[in-house]
């Protein structure tokens, strides 16, 4: 898309733009292949990318627009939930999405857009189709809930706080909670 604040996009941001007026040119069923291959864009200031950003789309020619497919990957730094360590998680996401053009290529006439069209699938004015929102959206959808840094991460000591993956403390770990004192002294009068 255009760059609506006067700030000239970074040269990964139009490494994800394509103009596909010929495209819309050509007959349903017409298909243009695209190799991607962009160091690490800024996508989301929450989401830092530490690897390049690759793979293929395919762009197809529909009645309504364009459909674009795909299969991208990259490399994204998280925090453990656990640990709260950085770590970086490879991610492969999967692109499906219809782009639909503003501007009707053969007559230059605005096209009119259903009240729910998701902006970040129109078509710009100039033809430019761009894929940054729609790869932000998936690599989000991607990522853990609850990421950590490797399956058996043993995460902070309650007690000191220590990363117990890089050092073993010394603080007791058979400290009962207060809240449970109560119920564990009736388990210990009835025998079990």
């Amino acid at each position: 898309m255009a760059c609506m604040s006067g700030k000239r996009p970074s040269e990964a941001a139009l490494a994800l733009q394509f103009n596909v007026a010929q495209l819309l040119k050509q007959a349903t069923g017409a298909r243009r292949g695209y190799d991607i291959a962009v160091e690490a864009p800024e996508l989301d200031q929450q989401l830092l990318l530490m690897g390049p950003l690759h793979g293929q789309i395919a762009c197809l020619r529909i009645g309504a627009g364009i459909l674009v497919t795909g299969e991208l990957e990259t490399v994204v730094r998280l925090e453990c939930v656990r640990c709260l360590s950085e770590f970086d998680l490879p991610i492969r996401v999967e692109i499906e999405e219809e782009f639909r053009p503003t501007i009707d290529i053969v007559t230059g006439l605005k096209v009119e857009q259903e009240p729910d069209q998701d902006q970040a699938t129109l078509i710009d004015e100039q033809h430019i189709l761009d894929l940054a929102e729609v790869i932000r959206q998936a690599v989000w959808l991607e990522i853990p809930a609850s990421p950590i840094c490797q399956p058996d991460c043993k995460g902070l000591c309650p007690q000191c706080g220590q990363n117990r993956n890089q050092v073993e403390c010394s603080c007791q770990s058979n400290t009962v909670d207060a809240r449970w004192v109560a119920l564990l002294a009736t388990r210990g009068a009835s025998g079990t």
